[in-house]
């Protein structure tokens, strides 16, 4: 939603386009629009450090990764059992094989 003023449409925010200016001016225009793409990636990022900050340092975030770490760990020992399983099953059917 940026200075320039723009509307909703379809649940999304458009900018209200600018009337067309002559082709010097283009070049301004483009350095304005870089500018501030540079600043807003700039505000996402600070963003960014700034969440990954609270799920260090607040109790709350410290819970969510404990929360997503033991999830992650029941995969991985769920897949490491699914591995012992199949190579058990594997093993005895060679057995079988060499056996007859």
């Amino acid at each position: 939603m940026g200075a320039s003023g723009g509307h909703f449409d379809s649940g999304r925010w458009v900018e209200d386009k600018e009337p067309e200016s002559a082709p010097a001016g283009v070049d301004e225009h483009i350095e304005t629009r870089l500018r501030s793409a540079a600043g807003n990636i700039g505000k996402g990022i600070d963003e960014l450090i700034s969440a990954g900050a609270d799920l260090i340092n607040t109790p709350e975030g410290r819970q969510t990764i404990g929360r997503k770490l033991d999830g992650i760990c029941g995969d991985i020992m769920q897949t490491c059992d699914d591995i012992r399983q199949e190579s058990m099953e594997f093993i005895k059917q060679a057995r079988d094989r060499i056996i007859k």
